[in-house]
């Protein structure tokens, strides 16, 4: 655990330089390049929430508070960098409460869902997945 803790800050800004660097412009993306995952750590439920907690603190702090796409990003990004093999989920409403259906992304981890509590796979389909790094 301290070996992640000393690895965080580092992580963090990895984790907003992939951000910076993702956004094209005009509100599109260029996602061919994803961070590695840096060494291995096994995901377990305990890590997982630790990290994604203190990666949230040092995202607001550094970036502020980011829309879903956006988040999801850096926490996928934050995450490789700990060690934990992060994917990237970008789904689609299946019953829009209004048209048109819109769309959500989410980081999951060890085949969790770790970046929201909304039941993205039961309203979402899938239209997009990063692979695990």
């Amino acid at each position: 655990m301290a070996g992640a803790l000393l690895a965080l800050p580092a992580s963090a800004r990895r984790a907003a330089a992939f951000l910076v660097a993702a956004r094209a412009g005009g509100g599109i993306y260029e996602l061919d390049r994803w961070p590695a995952v840096r060494g291995r750590r096994r995901p377990t439920p305990k890590a997982v929430g630790r990290a994604v907690g203190r990666l949230r603190i040092a995202q607001r702090l550094t970036t502020g508070f980011l829309d879903p796409v956006e988040d999801a990003l850096y926490l996928v990004a934050g995450l490789r960098g700990l060690g934990l093999p992060a994917t990237f989920h970008l789904g689609r409403e299946l019953v829009p409460a209004s048209p048109p259906a819109g769309f959500y992304a989410w980081v999951e981890c060890g085949g969790r869902v770790v970046s929201t509590s909304l039941p993205v796979r039961e309203e979402y389909i899938e239209v997009h997945r990063s692979a695990e790094g």
